[in-house]
């Protein structure tokens, strides 16, 4: 019996110890977002992206490194597509998400907050200013905020950016605008034309669609009229268009959309009256969005009345000119 008793004492485990044990506690975790929300409000491209695989990998290496880039151009250039096309390759990068924040439609700069809280569907606080809820929405949040058409409502939204960005450390904003918001730690990336054939020295077919700004064209005419391409007896006028659009989107789609009454050679023919030529966008952009007319006017009312004067006292250049040159006038 009392080997038995023995034997059985032996093959108890022995008492767990109660004395201090290493911390195993992790560092606090980022935020996750929820399961039932969306992580991005960005919408679904309706047309083909073209090209910009060369500055779209330029933006992704300069985007970690700033807080705030703003994408700054002319009228036309692509700021937007491009803005959308980084932006929904980084959704994965952020755990709150990547969301738009449309303004191109908003006259008032006082509804620029309205117009963020809205888009990410942050309800109003009783007692606060909006501003404020804003700042406390975004304190916590690890996301990328896209800030579209911010040039007629530079004041606002600077102030709005700056006032988030002081206060939000794990908020990134990715701005369009034709002017920059000019703001401590803004980083400017000025988009650039399509790229263009030299028109002294025009590669063959399958080199010379290779181009941006002729790839574009040919693309959308085949929207217009289905079964157009580049052919060896076009190619030499496409190539003459679209350096003549200086390889800027709007004006080349608005180009090709004339190809369902028009002739690529008639249509090279009327570019020196291009303003009544280039019209007839989508009707569902805005009204500056769809003639090449109303870009230029909408970037011409933005301007001071001193800037206005610059430009038409430059206006006696035929081609370009040298800053002496522009002072002397």
């Amino acid at each position: 019996m009392a080997r038995r008793s023995r034997k059985r004492v032996a093959k108890r485990s022995p008492p767990r110890r109660r004395g201090p044990q290493k911390s195993r506690r992790q560092p606090t975790p980022l935020p996750v977002p929820s399961t039932n929300r969306p992580s991005n409000n960005l919408p679904i491209q309706m047309t083909s992206f073209i090209g910009r695989e060369r500055e779209i990998a330029e933006i992704i290496q300069v985007l970690p490194h700033t807080r705030l880039l703003t994408f700054t151009g002319s009228g036309g250039c692509g700021k937007t597509r491009l803005a959308l096309q980084v932006a929904g390759s980084l959704v994965d990068s952020y755990v709150d998400g990547v969301w738009l924040v449309e303004l191109a439609a908003l006259s008032d700069s006082t509804l620029v907050h309205e117009a963020v809280a809205s888009a990410l569907g942050v309800p109003e606080q009783p007692g606060l200013l909006l501003r404020e809820t804003l700042r406390r929405y975004f304190q916590t949040k690890l996301l990328l905020l896209v800030l579209d058409n911010c040039e007629h409502l530079l004041s606002a939204t600077a102030e709005l950016a700056q006032a988030l960005l002081q206060t939000c450390p794990n908020l990134k904003i990715l701005a369009t605008s034709r002017e920059a918001l000019s703001i401590p730690g803004e980083a400017t990336w000025r988009v650039p034309s399509l790229s263009l054939p030299d028109l002294s020295q025009l590669p063959d077919l399958e080199h010379l669609i290779q181009y941006e700004a002729i790839r574009l064209f040919v693309e959308r005419a085949a929207l217009s009229q289905p079964g157009f391409q580049i052919t060896s007896s076009n190619a030499a006028v496409l190539a003459q268009l679209a350096n003549r659009l200086d390889g800027i989107p709007l004006a080349i789609e608005l180009a090709a959309a004339r190809v369902k009454v028009l002739s690529v050679d008639m249509i090279a023919a009327r570019l020196d009256d291009r303003f009544r030529l280039l019209t007839g966008g989508s009707r569902t952009l805005l009204p500056r969005q769809q003639t090449l007319r109303a870009t230029l006017d909408w970037s011409y009312d933005l301007l001071l009345e001193q800037d206005r004067l610059l430009l038409r006292r430059l206006s006696v250049f035929a081609g370009g000119f040298t800053l002496e040159a522009a002072w002397n006038v």
